[in-house]
């Protein structure tokens, strides 16, 4: 049903896989989770709730700033070292 636990630890996701603290990061969260989701309820039905759980605990583990941070620590910085 719509009031279901899974529904409510999916929004979790949603914001710990984009990035806490913006709107930005839990729409992209969203966006990889919905995407992720569709795949795995038409090839894996079983394995949905499974691989939810799964990436949370990956994404707490390894990408605790979720992916606005990974893309934040991989772009290089905009100072030029150069003092003014």
């Amino acid at each position: 049903g719509e009031f279901a636990p899974a529904n409510s630890i999916e929004i979790v996701v949603w914001v710990a896989l984009g990035g806490r603290g913006t709107l930005v990061g839990a729409a992209l969260g969203a966006l990889v989770v919905v995407a992720l989701k569709s795949w795995l309820t038409a090839t894996f039905p079983d394995l949905w709730l499974f691989a939810l759980g799964g990436l949370f605990i990956l994404v707490t583990l390894v990408l605790p700033d979720g992916l606005r941070g990974l893309a934040s620590r991989l772009r290089p910085s905009r100072r030029s070292g150069v003092p003014a």
